[in-house]
């Protein structure tokens, strides 16, 4: 098995892989996306997307960022974002080598801390990552903006308008048993 950085050859291999996680388009789109990730990828220092091939077969990927934790955390990261092996080729080793890329990544560039992001649905990926010594830090929830925008309006007209402006003792009593008569409502739904 090697590894080797990705070339834009790799972009349908990387599609396969990867469509849970690219932004939601027509293939062709997902494809130039991917083709603009590899070149950017291979022209910057911070960045490395790695392939990994096993008898000049593609069988897993990643992607490596040089970063900081986040916008308010400036301590210096590398991000792994989407290790994905093929599932034939799971239990080899592979997963290993990519996330042994990655440390080896953050090693030359004096970076103590890295931070993999897996998917919220990939259990075995996600326990992987665990025995490696990576714990849950954040869990960062996605939404459509208008699903979003369509519960707050729901949460607005739930509350009297003077409750949402400025409550008083009184008032933010009245909203507390609100909530918890909602919450006693929800309990007995789920248990019905």
């Amino acid at each position: 098995m090697t590894l080797r950085e990705a070339r834009v050859d790799d972009a349908l291999f990387l599609l396969g892989i990867w469509q849970d996680s690219l932004r939601m388009a027509d293939a062709q789109d997902q494809l130039g996306d991917l083709e603009t990730i590899i070149r950017d990828a291979g022209a910057s220092p911070d960045q490395r997307l790695l392939v990994a091939e096993c008898g000049g077969e593609a069988v897993g990927a990643v992607y490596l960022r040089a970063t900081t934790f986040g916008p308010l955390n400036l301590e210096p990261t590398v991000q792994i974002f989407a290790p994905h092996v093929v599932p034939s080729f799971r239990r080899r080793g592979v997963g290993r080598k990519l996330m042994e890329a990655a440390v080896v990544f953050a090693e030359e560039r004096g970076v103590r801390v890295i931070a993999a992001a897996g998917s919220a649905a990939g259990r075995d990926g996600n326990r992987f990552l665990a025995r490696l010594g990576l714990g849950a830090q954040a869990v960062m929830r996605v939404a459509p903006t208008a699903v979003v925008r369509s519960r707050l309006n729901v949460l607005g007209r739930a509350l009297p308008h003077h409750a949402r402006m400025s409550r008083s003792p009184k008032q933010s009593s009245a909203v507390g048993e609100l909530l918890a008569a909602r919450r006693s409502q929800r309990r007995s739904n789920t248990v019905a």
